[in-house]
């Protein structure tokens, strides 16, 4: 072991994996403890510090462990800038982006700016209304991760008695729908160089992993790709902008919509976005290990990268669905394995149940793989050949959006 990090967000469980392959011995804290993570901690002489029940407790917790471990953090703390702000201010290292570039890249005008002369668009966007415009619209609240809360209103609908049921006081913005493939990019900005660590698709609302509150709720990604020359020299030349203008570092994602041969900017996530674990395969924690040292090789670059990888979130509805059966003893084909298992079964509607990690040769293999799924488990028979489904139509959405020329 090269040394201790204190892993914090919404769910650690990938980002400890990824610690541990680089060689790190990871201290955690999260919204769920799931099993496989204390298994995970257990084995490698780790700690689970505590479940949290929102990040404002994070300070509390940041004061028993020693100052010298340094704090690498994940999804939702993004939404909670001055917490990291606390979070660094007795000395301790804090990696990655600092609160002043998290508000940047949070402020949806900075986008629309940045993206000018780089050849990616920006979808019309306002932030106050009565009556929705003509047109179809999502309604975006500021303060959000994984899609959680998108809505998509049409003309004439109340976009603030909509805004008012996204959450208590949830601040929100409308944002022009336009049809396309998500598909998300991760980068790490180090001293003197921006790397390409991927593309992958993104999975969105997908009815058969149980996500029935919205059509951007995340469900998971798959890749990598490889994008078109054109397109990815627009990816790199806006994500240097963002650098630049934010004051960026070390790992970050950037969600895109590839819409009839165009790249349209959606958001910047300011830290390591969950699908770090489609790179990180064979690559040696390469997420943590870049966000910790900022040491990378062109082992590390997007153009090494081979066969398809794929995390699947299934969201619980019905005891009786899915992800009920999924948490039952189910024996899965060689190439997956469930993932994020929760330590008790008793939640809510509307939350991730758990996580079906998927490794095949190619992409061909991995639609194989759920077709065998399919034939083996009578109970999920439906829900692996729908998933299957799914992942076949969002790689046949990306391919028909893809330039033509």
């Amino acid at each position: 072991m090269t040394g201790e990090v204190l892993l914090a967000g919404a769910s650690v469980r990938s980002l400890a994996e990824s610690a541990v392959a680089a060689g790190f011995r990871p201290w955690c804290c999260d919204f769920f403890g799931d099993r496989d993570l204390l298994q995970l901690l257990s084995q490698c002489g780790g700690r689970y510090l505590r479940t949290l029940n929102s990040f404002a407790e994070l300070p509390a917790v940041l004061e028993t462990v020693p100052q010298q471990i340094p704090l690498c953090w994940s999804g939702g703390l993004e939404n909670a800038a001055e917490i990291l702000e606390q979070s660094g201010s007795g000395g301790r290292r804090v990696c990655g982006a600092t609160a002043a570039a998290v508000r940047a890249v949070r402020t949806w005008q900075n986008l629309q700016s940045w993206v000018e002369g780089t050849g990616v668009r920006f979808p019309e966007t306002i932030s106050s209304t009565g009556k929705v415009p003509s047109g179809d619209w999502l309604l975006k609240p500021v303060r959000s991760a994984g899609g959680a809360g998108v809505r998509r209103l049409r003309e004439g609908d109340e976009w603030l008695r909509a805004a008012a049921d996204a959450g208590d006081g949830t601040e929100c913005l409308l944002q022009r729908y336009i049809t396309g493939a998500p598909i998300s990019m991760v980068f790490h900005a180090g001293a003197d160089q921006l790397l390409l660590l991927g593309c992958s698709l993104q999975f969105c609302g997908w009815r058969s992993l149980g996500a029935v509150s919205g059509d951007a709720l995340w469900c998971g990604n798959g890749g990598p790709l490889r994008l078109p020359d054109v397109l990815q020299r627009q990816a790199v030349r806006l994500a240097l902008r963002i650098v630049q203008a934010a004051g960026l570092s070390g790992v970050f994602g950037v969600d895109f919509l590839l819409s009839a041969g165009e790249l349209w900017l959606l958001e910047v996530n300011p830290r390591i976005p969950a699908s770090h674990w489609i790179y990180d395969a064979g690559q040696r924690g390469l997420a943590v290990r870049l966000q910790l040292t900022g040491e990378a090789d062109e082992a590390d670059r997007v153009g090494d990268l081979t066969g398809f990888r794929a995390q699947f979130v299934v969201w619980y509805g019905e005891p009786t669905g899915p992800a009920g059966e999924l948490l039952k003893s189910v024996d899965l084909p060689t190439g997956m394995r469930l993932a994020d298992e929760p330590v008790s079964a008793n939640f809510s509607a509307g939350v991730p149940a758990c996580s079906v990690l998927l490794s095949a040769e190619t992409f061909g293999a991995a639609i194989g793989q759920l077709d065998k799924a399919a034939g083996a488990e009578t109970r999920l028979q439906e829900f692996w050949q729908q998933t299957s489904a799914d992942l076949s139509l969002a790689m046949q959405t990306y391919q028909r959006h893809l330039p033509t020329d």
